[in-house]
């Protein structure tokens, strides 16, 4: 990690409350990231609080999306560490690898998700006929 800084007010950083509060995040969130080590403080403000810039607001933005597209903080926390070593085309690559893989499981689970439909409807005709004897 970088040596932090301690910084003077800015417009172009944010404490922790107004960071989570753009990102729509919980300040504990954001705690757990940097733990996990997917964001880290640019500087400190007054009283030693943690001040983030906008690409930390884009990060947890990413982090946010890459979430919903089903891959774990594990993955975003390899992808984060190719980054940092100056391997944007090795983390694309990665990216890529961890989506395709995605969307095999998304396949599969729409496959038993489709079974499971045609089970549900075939158990109601069941009932429906045997309701009607």
């Amino acid at each position: 990690m970088p040596a932090m800084r301690t910084a003077s007010p800015d417009t172009n950083t944010f404490d922790i409350t107004e960071l989570a509060r753009r990102a729509e995040v919980s300040p504990r969130t954001i705690r757990y990231y940097e733990e996990l080590g997917l964001l880290e403080p640019v500087a400190r403000g007054a009283g030693g609080r943690r001040l983030y810039d906008r690409d930390a607001l884009g990060r947890l933005r990413f982090i946010g999306r890459l979430k919903s597209l089903g891959l774990t903080l594990e993955e975003i926390g390899e992808l984060n560490r190719s980054f940092a070593r100056g391997r944007t085309p090795a983390m694309l690559d990665d990216l890529d690898a961890m989506l395709a893989e995605r969307i095999a499981q998304v396949g599969e689970r729409i496959r038993e998700l489709e079974h499971l439909r045609d089970e549900l409807v075939a158990y109601r005709e069941r009932i429906r006929r045997r309701r009607s004897r």
